[in-house]
């Protein structure tokens, strides 16, 4: 996809942080954009937004943990637009605590949300893609985690992000033959609430939870999210897997690849 001029992109968590930035970046390019959130309120302001910019925009209150709520978000994007050229596979959640002090409703919580999300994502929109006959693309969001961040306290979130670069190299293998692509965008710090995304936690998860407040310090000092949207279509339009935002994660990636290759080394002598 070379051009998302007068495509129709579908967002999801795209009434704050990355979402909102990708949203605003997928209208400054001139694409229609389907505003999905949990968040009503958040997300019919993120249209409003975007409609002031000559673009044509939808809210819809979607909740990615649930498979029927993603297939009436796409019964409803196609309704709207008659068409979907581009899902971003991006709401998520984080929590910090230790692995072996985490909870199981902390595990299913972020798992349910960021790879499950992304799972009912996919299942909703790829028949409806290939039904098309393309081309299409689909933004999943991982993490600089994806790469190999080992951050003590960040264990649950970190497999969590792991899963979504797993699953979508998969995807994009499944999915060449179809036109369709497939990324996973890999930022680092950005200034984001995700920090403190445990308060709008439902009661099935455990409730409402807090995280320090120096969390939300540190997620001050991140890239901003608009940014990160600008980088993400750019990535989408060169069709690129791996949409990186942060240079200096190259040095955990490249620290990885050296624990990789060490290892190989030690029980493969050459």
């Amino acid at each position: 996809m070379h051009d998302v001029k007068d495509r129709v992109a579908v967002v999801t968590g795209a009434a704050s942080g990355i979402g909102r930035g990708i949203a605003r970046a997928f209208a400054a390019k001139g694409c229609h954009v389907v505003v999905a959130d949990v968040d009503a309120a958040g997300a019919e302001e993120i249209a409003r937004e975007l409609e002031g910019r000559g673009v044509r925009s939808l809210a819809v209150q979607c909740d990615v943990t649930e498979p029927a709520a993603v297939e009436a978000l796409a019964e409803r994007a196609w309704a709207a637009f008659g068409r979907v050229d581009v899902l971003c596979n991006n709401a998520g959640v984080g929590l910090t605590n230790l692995v072996a002090e985490t909870s199981a409703n902390d595990v299913q919580w972020i798992f349910t949300v960021n790879v499950f999300g992304m799972l009912h994502g996919c299942a909703a929109f790829v028949p409806r893609f290939r039904a098309a006959g393309g081309p299409a693309h689909i933004l999943n969001t991982g993490s600089e985690h994806s790469l190999g961040v080992p951050f003590p306290g960040m264990g649950i979130y970190t497999a969590s992000k792991h899963a979504v670069l797993g699953l979508s190299d998969v995807l994009r293998r499944e999915l060449a033959g179809f036109d369709i692509g497939v990324s996973v965008l890999c930022p680092a710090v950005v200034r984001t609430e995700i920090w403190d995304a445990g308060r709008t936690r439902g009661a099935r998860f455990g409730g409402p939870v807090h995280s320090p407040e120096v969390f939300r310090q540190f997620m001050e000092s991140g890239m901003d999210p608009d940014e990160v949207g600008r980088i993400a279509i750019a990535g989408i339009e060169r069709n690129d897997f791996l949409i990186l935002t942060h240079p200096e994660v190259r040095a955990v990636a490249d620290e990885r690849a050296r624990i990789v290759g060490e290892a190989f080394d030690r029980y493969f002598p050459r």
